[in-house]
């Protein structure tokens, strides 16, 4: 090689190494990522067939996904922050993480009966976040990863005309931004003769908040809903990331000024 070109290698090489990816230490390699959220969308996806009954167990599902692979609440969530700002590097461990979830998702399941219960209750108490799901959650179109449901059945703690507020943040992510992205979420009540029913649908990454008040004059049976990905191209390169997710009780006395009930935003063809 002429020694001009080895030259201009020695002046390029800096330039690039520059342009390489750097991870802290503190995020999550993408192999471990993968694992991670293989097994968190596995305990999530097995927590929600769980019967209404075993409702109360679906935080000891998340909790085992974090036990299993050594990792905190906060280093995940950190991670989680870094790869959304690099989409690219988040669609391939996404790409990867669907075909194998819907590969092995049947057989894997039966593995977690090995996971040590634990009960949930309502508390009392004028103000109260019923959540007891992870505040985290990421959907995309696999079909064991495009729905996130909740259910709560009434007990003692719950009053006539109590205000229920379902509040989160959703954030999409995607390499193509031309493919257009919707979640529908919704927050209903079920009565001895019907339900009522606030529900929308966001396009943009945006707080939302959905609110209900228990009929005064009927008999409440249960709360329940669902967090809905609507992605019909069925592209693998996005996802909706769900943060801060509540679901506060409040008693007539305790209601703040700002909880409004949002009306359905949606036709009968798009439900």
């Amino acid at each position: 090689m002429r020694k001009i070109d080895v030259l201009i290698v020695l002046m390029l090489l800096p330039m690039l190494c520059g342009c390489r990816l750097r991870r802290p230490e503190s995020v999550l390699s993408p192999k471990k990522m993968e694992q991670f959220l293989y097994d968190y969308h596995l305990a999530q996806a097995v927590s929600q067939d769980l019967p209404q009954s075993e409702r109360y167990t679906s935080r000891a599902y998340i909790d085992w996904a974090y036990s299993k692979n050594n990792i905190s609440k906060e280093q995940f969530e950190r991670s989680l922050v870094w790869y959304t700002r690099y989409p690219k590097e988040l669609s391939k461990i996404y790409k990867r993480l669907s075909n194998r979830i819907d590969d092995e998702y049947k057989a894997v399941s039966r593995s977690l009966s090995q996971i040590e219960k634990k009960s949930f209750a309502v508390q009392s108490g004028d103000s109260v976040d019923l959540w007891y799901l992870d505040r985290t959650a990421l959907l995309n179109t696999s079909a064991y990863m495009n729905k996130l449901t909740y259910h709560i059945n009434k007990d003692t703690t719950f009053y006539k005309g109590d205000t229920i507020l379902l509040g989160l943040y959703g954030t999409f992510v995607s390499v193509d931004t031309g493919v257009p992205q919707y979640a529908h979420i919704s927050l209903s009540a079920y009565y001895d003769d019907g339900v009522t029913t606030a529900d929308t649908i966001i396009r943009d990454n945006s707080m939302v908040s959905l609110s209900i008040v228990l009929d005064t004059a009927k008999t409440f049976y249960n709360l329940s809903g669902a967090i809905s990905y609507l992605d019909y191209t069925d592209n693998r390169n996005a996802m909706l990331i769900l943060s801060d997710m509540e679901l506060m009780r409040y008693h007539e006395k305790a209601v703040p000024d700002t909880v409004n009930t949002v009306e359905s935003q949606l036709s009968p063809a798009e439900l």
